[in-house]
């Protein structure tokens, strides 16, 4: 129900039909519906800026398909009605108040089908586009004040009506969020499996493609995450020193699938997993831990931590740190762990130091490294 009035709403918006109560409305239910936010914009901007594309791909069909709505709606003219009768027809306000309804509901579906499902991947058109290199960090400050940290071969996607009325972004890889408080205007961070709403407060993301996990910790304030086209009533709250894990894969999370085990081992309390569904599993992280040397957040302090982790797993956080491609002869090396921390070490200084408690050797060509067993 909510769906089909923010739909009605929009599409009343779009025609300059909507009073100021039904504005006020829209409003509120898009605050409720974050997820709905980016399709909103999309038509918004798209209903603004009419383009003539010459970089085809989506965008062709979206005007393609926009232009097949007006078409097939303005057939309910008659097959009589001629060219001057079609050409007059955005002058006439019931009409366009039945084409612009027709219009949202069918865009909706199409953006849908066009943004989200084509080939499995979620696609971006924030308009404005932040990229930090491989073997590179950036920090950004969004109009609003807040500040961002991305990590190594990351992207953040943001509005140019970025405070209008919610601050949303969106993030292929990882990010620090320090978000400005603006009860008014919540925070929203989309990645391609949940969302999350914030009002004010400081928490990592982490949502790289290849990676089968996203995973957002919370340092401080309260975080709401919804699973990807779920409404606000399955949020889950994280609250500080939690980490939140969505399995993007479709085997189900369990608590040995977690390796909580040996990380943390020097902190005084253990860290503890909490199921919430075969997708969501909330991680207390002990408290006793000092932001620098959390795992989820050593990178800021430009600190690369491996704690406990599979040498396959850390094997991907060296790849970005150090803008390297690395590759395991055996598989049996990929099950190594480690407990270590490197801030200024070179990567060859780094597999020397790993080289102390694990039986390996490694071959450096150019950018790519090769493990092998030792011999």
């Amino acid at each position: 129900m909510s769906l089909q009035r923010i739909e009605t709403l929009l599409a009343r918006k779009l025609s300059g039909e909507a009073s100021v109560e039904e504005s006020k409305e829209l409003l509120v239910l898009l605050q409720n519906h974050p997820q709905e936010q980016y399709l909103s914009e999309l038509l918004q901007d798209y209903w603004d800026h009419p383009r003539t594309r010459d970089n085809g791909s989506e965008d062709d069909l979206l005007d393609t398909h926009f232009n097949h709505i007006l078409e097939t709606a303005t057939s309910d003219l008659g097959d009589d009605s001629n060219q001057k009768q079609k050409a007059s027809i955005f002058s006439i306000s019931p009409i366009i108040k039945r084409l612009s309804i027709a219009a949202v509901f069918l865009l909706v579906i199409g953006i849908s089908w066009i943004y989200y499902s084509r080939s499995g991947k979620f696609k971006f058109n924030y308009g404005n586009e932040v990229y930090a290199k491989p073997g590179a960090k950036s920090k950004i400050i969004l109009p609003d004040g807040t500040i961002v940290w991305l990590n190594s071969g990351s992207k953040l996607y943001y509005s140019p009506k970025f405070t209008d009325t919610i601050r949303s972004v969106a993030l292929e890889g990882e990010a620090f969020f320090d978000v400005v408080k603006d009860a008014k205007h919540p925070f929203i961070v989309h990645t391609s499996g949940i969302d999350i709403r914030v009002l004010g407060t400081a928490f990592n993301v982490k949502s790289y493609e290849s990676d089968p996990t996203i995973e957002t910790t919370l340092i401080r304030g309260l975080i709401e995450v919804v699973k990807k086209n779920e409404s606000l009533s399955s949020k889950v709250i994280v609250r500080p020193h939690e980490k939140l894990i969505f399995n993007k894969e479709n085997n189900t999370l369990t608590s040995s699938s977690i390796n909580v085990e040996t990380q943390y081992k020097n902190a005084s309390t253990q860290a503890s997993v909490k199921i919430i569904s075969k997708e969501i599993a909330i991680v207390a992280i002990p408290k006793s831990v000092a932001d620098t040397a959390l795992v989820e957040t050593a990178w800021i302090y430009n600190k690369l931590i491996v704690d406990g982790e599979t040498f396959a797993e850390f094997a991907k956080k060296m790849e970005r740190w150090y803008n390297v491609h690395i590759v395991f002869e055996d598989h049996d090396l990929e099950a190594y762990r480690f407990h270590s921390v490197f801030e200024n070490e070179s990567v060859e200084q780094a597999l020397n130091a790993l080289q102390l408690t694990a039986s390996f050797n490694y071959k450096i060509n150019e950018n790519e490294i090769e493990i092998t067993e030792k011999k």
